[in-house]
């Protein structure tokens, strides 16, 4: 990493996808905010791709995160060592990325974050009880970025991805999610009966996921054999190009579920009592929430009611 006469701005953002892509925004306005300067992104993989993409930044830091904070530490200063960052923007907000603050030498850093006594420190009580966005919003405000703009998206988008229901009216479905977070899932017979269904009206189905939920994609695949099974098969770019060119999305509350909202197309997500749509809802001119209490013939009714009108 090397000087630079401008001003160094560096950005901290790791995952998960929807949370990264929920802070975008933020990210777009601290970049406008500080045009005349240099803008770097603390990040992890695979979230470096969309950053690479975006063509925000002038440079983009990753490190592998550890239990331990320590070696986190230990990663950044090595890869940071000889930058003179002047702000910091903790788009993470976390107990770990606000130890990094001892990483800096620089006494007169201005830090945005939760770092009590610094600069830019975001003294809202309530700031845990506000959407992602709103907090952002609100966090930048306190460093005193008054303009919260939205961005242009079509770098998202370029990308294209032929498959076999291209000419077809199709939707996405995600019927996955973190395997660390299996309780944000509704049960997989949701997607089963609505996959039959939209059959029925010649509207197609393809399945999309990764890695952890090809075993649930092939269960659902064997139920409803004349879908799409692209389970492990996209990029963030080409599920992107899915979502523009399709007539649905509906799935659980998961991080490709958040890059689908913004294709504006007709977003459902499906939130159990694990998670609050309140804090941490997809953005989107169309996403719908449907809450699940446990009644999956009530859940799939209302699925289809919104997904097919």
């Amino acid at each position: 990493m090397t000087n630079s006469s401008k001003e160094n701005i560096l950005i901290i953002k790791f995952g998960g996808l929807g949370d990264f892509i929920l802070s975008l925004t933020a990210m777009n306005s601290i970049k406008k905010f500080h045009s005349d300067s240099r803008l770097v992104l603390l990040t992890e993989e695979p979230y470096d791709v969309l950053a690479k993409k975006s063509n925000w930044f002038d440079e983009i830091v990753t490190i592998k995160r550890s239990i331990f904070y320590f070696l986190d530490k230990i990663d950044i200063k090595k890869k940071i060592n000889n930058l003179s960052i002047e702000y910091v923007y903790d788009l993470q907000t976390s107990k770990r990325s606000s130890s990094y603050i001892e990483i800096f030498k620089n006494p007169k850093i201005k830090w945005s974050g939760i770092v009590k006594g610094n600069s830019y420190y975001h003294n809202n009580a309530d700031r845990n009880k506000m959407h992602t966005l709103k907090r952002q919003e609100n966090q930048l405000n306190f460093a005193n970025i008054k303009n919260f703009e939205n961005y242009n998206k079509q770098w998202l988008f370029k990308e294209s991805f032929e498959h076999k229901f291209s000419k077809k009216k199709y939707i996405i479905m995600i019927a996955g999610g973190s395997s660390k977070r299996k309780y944000k899932r509704v049960p997989e017979v949701v997607f089963i009966k609505i996959a039959q269904e939209l059959e029925k009206k010649k509207i197609y189905t393809i399945l999309v996921g990764g890695m952890d939920e090809q075993e649930l994609c092939k269960r659902i695949n064997r139920k409803c054999p004349n879908i799409l099974n692209l389970c492990n098969e996209t990029s963030f770019f080409s599920l992107a190009y899915l979502a523009k060119n399709c007539s649905g999305i509906i799935g659980n509350d998961t991080g490709p579920i958040h890059l689908c909202a913004l294709s504006e197309k007709k977003t459902i997500v499906f939130f159990t009592k694990f998670s609050n749509p309140e804090l941490c809802a997809p953005i989107g001119k169309h996403v719908e929430i449907i809450n699940f209490f446990g009644n999956v013939d009530e859940t799939i009714s209302k699925a289809l009611c919104k997904i097919v009108t």
